[in-house]
């Protein structure tokens, strides 16, 4: 195997474990949600919903931020790591406060009425996704657009991901039994979710992205 090919697999194993850790605090909140506070009638859980929220979101920001970072900078020079996880981690947050609470009210809804697992109820895990990764994907820009000719694709690859975690995750999601099956499921689908991700935004950068003259550096031959 060439050195840069081994390079490559080795970004994307590194990459799908870390998306694969951030990805697993959603899924366990993601479950809290859906299934224990939807169907609460108690509103004195909203504060503890809240910080809830904003822990799940903080972790996997900062998990995947810093992940993120440590592929990028092997790329190209002068990539802080600072910034790039601080803006991560506020954007995180926001699509766990902003994003995620309505799309389980109206998955939830959706499985009330029809089913949980229903063509609704997916197609809405699917533009949930989207959002979400799509919030995270437009705020790296502002700093990846510095270091790489038509940065917009990671706006694209990172939506892309996100969608197809999502719709992992909440598959897992509503398959759920007993609490051991449920762990395996959860287990599968962070590992899915992670080596997706990990893939696509991996690929993104490899075959699309072009590292600016400025900021290039030698990848392994």
């Amino acid at each position: 195997m060439r050195r840069e090919e081994k390079f490559w697999y080795q970004w994307i194993a590194f990459y799908s474990i870390g998306e694969m850790l951030g990805i697993g605090t959603a899924a366990m909140v993601a479950r809290f949600l859906l299934i224990e506070y939807s169907r609460s009638t108690y509103t004195s859980s909203t504060v503890l919903t809240a910080l809830v929220l904003i822990l799940a979101g903080t972790i996997e920001g900062l998990i995947i931020g810093y992940v993120q970072w440590k592929s990028l900078s092997k790329l190209v020079t002068d990539f802080a790591p600072t910034k790039w996880i601080t803006i991560t981690t506020l954007a995180s947050i926001s699509g766990w406060l902003f994003i995620l609470p309505p799309a389980v009210i109206v998955i939830f809804f959706f499985s009330q009425h029809f089913w949980l697992g229903n063509p609704h109820s997916i197609l809405f895990t699917i533009i949930t996704g989207l959002a979400f990764g799509g919030l995270i994907g437009m705020v790296q820009y502002s700093i990846i657009k510095k270091f790489f000719n038509r940065a917009l694709t990671w706006v694209l690859a990172t939506a892309i991901g996100w969608s197809l975690s999502f719709v992992f995750v909440y598959t897992a999601l509503s398959l759920f039994s007993s609490p051991l099956y449920n762990i395996m499921l959860i287990a599968v689908a962070c590992i899915l979710s992670g080596l997706t991700q990990g893939v696509v935004n991996s690929t993104a950068v490899h075959l699309i992205l072009r590292i600016k003259k400025e900021y290039e550096r030698t990848i392994p031959h």
